[in-house]
């Protein structure tokens, strides 16, 4: 088993055919056979079946993708970091965002661009579980994602970047704008991020927290944007971090819903792999994200 059989046999999975694969490798189709013929060799295993679709992996090929996606780009972090030690620059950086890091990302990412300008960096919306099975094949560095709740025990590091009050946004003219208690929201529609069936589940933890059933009527939506925007134009509600009514991107129709009480606590993490230390680009940027916190603390005063 080599990396070139690796690669081939993972491009091979993902695209769905090995003439496909052979044109991302640059191989000719036989080429890209013969290294997954010899794969299939060294492990004793038939790892594809060929199908009126293409190729479809076995039970084999399912079990070595997982395995191979995490090999190559371990190996991809190990090249870069060896490179970003040796000149302090190239190499790349993916990661998952939530919007409720719009305070800090824009100076993270100025100061980061000034310390490690070669490095390509890519972001990424933060989608829950999605994301997080991205993070653990190795495809993001990192994920800078809003929690809730209690401690989290599933098998990432997490470092606290701040704490964030939470509130009910509604359109302007929304029958409810002027709503006082979350019982009188009870049968609203809500969009809301996340399984909305968790018990982790924001909705369900701010009704929870004052004795209610959750609501009913809602409807799961991991796109802050098109959140945002139903909302703007629907009689929907949802609950951001307070923040985001002062930030420009927020539609100006959007406003908070005065309660009388608070909402459970949320707070902006940074999430990296237990298992594999960050490169140095992804250290370097998580320095930058402290710092962008600590400046703008010193700006508000908090």
């Amino acid at each position: 088993m080599n990396l070139r059989q690796l690669r081939t046999f993972v491009l091979i999975a993902e695209h769905g055919s090995i003439r496909a694969a052979a044109r991302a490798l640059h191989l000719t189709q036989p080429a890209a056979t013969r290294n997954l013929r010899e794969l299939e060799q060294s492990l004793d295993a038939e790892l594809v079946r060929r199908s009126a679709k293409g190729v479809e992996l076995t039970a084999y090929g399912q079990a070595l993708y997982k395995r191979a996606v995490l090999i190559l780009q371990e190996t991809r972090r190990a090249q870069e970091e060896i490179g970003q030690m040796k000149d302090g620059a190239g190499g790349s950086l993916h990661l998952a965002v939530s919007s409720s890091a719009l305070t800090v990302l824009p100076g993270a990412l100025r100061e980061f661009r000034q310390r490690m300008p070669r490095v390509s960096v890519s972001f990424n919306e933060v989608a829950p579980p999605h994301s997080h099975e991205l993070l653990d094949s190795g495809h993001y560095d990192l994920l800078v994602q809003t929690e809730y709740g209690g401690q989290i025990d599933d098998g990432f590091t997490r470092a606290t970047l701040y704490d964030l009050p939470l509130a009910v946004g509604a359109r302007v003219g929304h029958p409810l704008r002027r709503a006082r208690s979350l019982a009188e929201l009870h049968n609203a529609l809500w969009l809301v991020p996340g399984n909305i069936e968790s018990p982790s589940n924001l909705l369900r933890l701010a009704y929870a927290a004052h004795g209610l059933p959750p609501p009913s009527d809602v409807i799961p939506c991991q796109s802050i944007a098109v959140g945002l925007a139903l909302i703007a134009e629907s009689d929907a509600l949802g609950i951001f971090v307070r923040d985001l009514f002062e930030h420009q991107l927020l539609p100006r129709p959007l406003r908070m819903v005065p309660l009388d009480h608070a909402l459970p606590a949320a707070r902006v993490c940074i999430v990296t792999r237990a298992d594999s230390p960050p490169t140095p680009a992804a250290q370097c940027f998580m320095d930058c994200l402290h710092a962008a916190r600590d400046e703008r603390g010193r700006k508000t005063g908090g």
